[in-house]
């Protein structure tokens, strides 16, 4: 049951993400994980947006993280000799990431947005 107090574009966006990881493990890897790279691009920007407008405190941080998952999938795909993925591990690897980063400090930033004055 989603709560009121849920960011509800955040939480949706997280879902999609989720289903997409869960698709590389019956789909072929590149073309999902290039789907996965044009969706969390696009989250990504839509929440480093609101941090900036919003004058997130944890910006850096997070902006940091947000980085360091772009270069990770970037370099998973040029890491792939043949262009496609070992399936599971990638799924694995960004399943496991996603989740410690949504449950963190996507939960600081959804509450610190709830907070907000300037929302």
């Amino acid at each position: 049951m989603q709560k009121t107090s849920d960011l509800i574009w955040q939480d949706t966006q997280h879902q999609k993400l989720f289903e997409i990881i869960d698709d590389l493990k019956t789909e072929a890897g590149d073309e999902v994980v290039q789907q996965l790279q044009i969706y969390i691009e696009s989250h990504f920007s839509l929440e480093e947006e609101y941090m900036r407008l919003l004058d997130y405190p944890g910006y850096q941080a997070h902006l940091e993280a947000h980085n360091k998952f772009r270069e990770e999938i970037s370099k998973l795909r040029s890491n792939s000799p043949s262009g496609e993925l070992e399936r599971q591990a990638l799924s694995t690897f960004l399943y496991q990431w996603l989740k410690l980063h949504v449950l963190g400090i996507d939960k600081e930033l959804e509450t610190f947005i709830l907070s907000s004055h300037k929302k």
